[in-house]
């Protein structure tokens, strides 16, 4: 068992699948198996080439070549592998993957849209990935048996969101890869039409807190429970509409409402600072009757903790500025120009999942 659980430590999980696939392959070349593997699995066919490579040169598979065809295979010792991990990949995997997998899922999930439609505010949404990641894990919103409501103010940053949903199984990992396509649910902003589990439909900058406030208001006259929390970019701070619904949400003493500012430093091209100044921004918020906190808006621990103690207690409505990075504090996405409209080629997704899961 200990032997089994270092083995599945050296193998990712698509060297997993493309063993589990070759495993009793007789007649497919490496390039149609893993093009099929590709289409019916979500993972960029270019992934899948990557990791069918290593494991050749590791002597686990083999296959033919254009001008010598031939099927792909397990050696001895791939066979060997496969039949000790693969039996024992879904008891073990649970107690391997580490309590920030999910967040790790969801940045790779956000990337692999992008990669897929060549399209997508990608670093908006890396950059709120770990705060709606932490969201879900706490107060699993948006659900037909949960009593809390979720609204993504800054809906450009739609990918994460969906990436999320994925990751709940809510929807499936392969129709993320329909981002923005013709008669897909999932548009570049989220549509409640085409996707319940958006609650709403948002896109144009600085509503979302007003309809936050109004389902919390809401929920006060009803004596229903359940929080509410909006997410809304820094950027989107610059609306007046946005601090009318502050205005509100402290006269009406909303303590089920959590407004998270995904503090990126960052609106279009330019600092938000150079474009029109918003600190001293927890003073802001203070001066308008809500309690205020400042935290690493990439540490899901403290985002967690953070969420947890106010869903437990809250005695006004709560703005949680989380400073965050337009790379999602993926290193090799760093100091990347124009991380407005990014979208990675290949060779930055593989390097950008290698930097994600600490390989």
């Amino acid at each position: 068992m200990i032997l089994a659980k270092l083995l599945l430590k050296a193998f990712n999980q698509n060297q997993l699948l493309i063993i589990s696939t070759v495993n009793g392959n007789q007649t497919l070349t490496a390039s149609s198996l893993l093009a099929k593997l590709s289409k019916t699995s979500g993972v960029p066919l270019s992934t899948l080439k990557l990791n069918a490579k290593i494991l050749r040169q590791s002597g686990l598979i083999v296959y033919g070549t254009p001008e010598n065809p031939r099927s792909i295979s397990l050696t001895g010792t791939g066979k060997m592998l496969f039949n000790i991990l693969v039996p024992l990949k879904e008891h073990l995997q649970p107690e391997l993957n580490d309590k920030n997998q999910v967040f790790k899922n969801a940045k790779t999930k956000v990337l692999r849209q992008g990669v897929s439609s060549g399209l997508g505010h990608l670093p908006s949404s890396l950059s709120a990935s770990d705060l709606i990641a932490s969201i879900f894990r706490v107060f699993s919103p948006n659900v037909v048996d949960s009593h809390n409501s979720f609204v993504l103010s800054k809906g450009h940053a739609a990918p994460a969101l969906y990436a999320m949903l994925a990751e709940d199984k809510t929807i499936n990992d392969n129709e993320l890869l329909s981002l923005g396509s013709l008669g897909s649910r999932l548009q570049s902003h989220p549509e409640r039409k085409f996707l319940p589990q958006s609650l709403v439909s948002t896109g144009s900058l600085g509503q979302g807190l007003s309809i936050g406030v109004g389902i919390a208001l809401g929920k006060k006259i009803k004596n229903e429970e359940g929080k509410v929390i909006v997410l809304v970019g820094d950027g989107e701070l610059n609306e007046g509409q946005i601090w009318e619904a502050a205005m509100s949400g402290a006269h009406h003493r909303l303590d089920n409402l959590i407004v998270v500012v995904d503090r990126n430093l960052l609106q279009l091209n330019g600092s938000t600072e150079d474009i029109k100044r918003l600190e001293p921004l927890e003073e802001k918020w203070s001066s308008f009757g809500w309690e205020t906190i400042i935290t690493e808006g990439h540490n899901p621990e403290k985002l967690i903790r953070i969420l947890e103690q106010l869903n437990a207690h809250q005695n006004k409505p709560m703005a949680i500025i989380a400073m965050t990075e337009r790379s999602g504090g993926i290193k090799s996405i760093r100091g990347k120009k124009n991380l407005f409209h990014f979208i990675p080629t290949p060779e930055e997704f593989e390097r950008a999942v290698i930097d994600i899961n600490g390989i």
